[in-house]
């Protein structure tokens, strides 16, 4: 099994054409979103290879994520980080995908005898789209913040830069950039 559960994501930065793409994507510019997923689904599926050795399902797990891409297009974050969101998604999609490939047991235990129970496909099927309303919920909450708040949390989690390096990219003190990122956080949670 080739399952790596590292962060290893690639660090890259959006260039323009991905930039227009993702705009025109949630305008329901279908040639954008072809075009997008001619650009990327090979290097993807590179990248999956490293989660999985079943190309089934590191396919699959690429398909989703331009399906859902699409399907909540209107609900897309403006400036995003295209190349970071799209290895991050199909990181987890796939690990999602592998995990769910593999036969799930509970084990209870009352005392004398251990019990095997598999959990039915419709138990994953109901946890699948609890993450999906519940990611489609947070982006919903994402476009009520402030543009500072959305890029504070963007760098920090998207990212992955210190509060040193975001407080200076958005020209606040240290101690200010841990207060919104922490409110932002607070503001989010309330709304999820």
């Amino acid at each position: 099994m080739l399952l790596n559960t590292s962060n290893h994501i690639p660090s890259m930065k959006n260039t323009s054409e991905d930039i227009f793409l993702w705009q025109q994507i949630k305008k329901g510019d279908i040639t954008a979103f072809e075009k997008l997923y001619d650009i990327y689904a090979d290097v993807l599926l590179t990248f999956a290879s490293q989660y999985t050795n079943e190309t089934s399902i590191a396919k699959d797990a690429i398909h989703d994520v331009f399906l859902d891409i699409y399907k909540y297009r209107t609900g897309l974050a403006q400036n995003v980080n295209v190349k970071s969101y799209l290895f991050k998604i199909t990181q987890r999609n796939v690990l999602k995908k592998h995990k769910a490939s593999k036969k799930i047991f509970s084990i209870t235990s009352d005392y004398d005898s251990v019990i095997l129970k598999e959990l039915s496909f419709e138990d994953t099927l109901i946890e699948e789209e609890s993450n999906t309303a519940l990611n489609s919920k947070l982006a919903f909450a994402m476009q009520e913040l402030t543009e500072k708040q959305r890029k504070a949390l963007f760098y920090r989690f998207n990212e992955d830069k210190p509060y040193e390096e975001i407080a200076s990219i958005l020209d606040i003190s240290i101690e200010s950039c841990r207060t919104l990122i922490y409110r932002c956080l607070k503001e989010l949670r309330k709304k999820l």
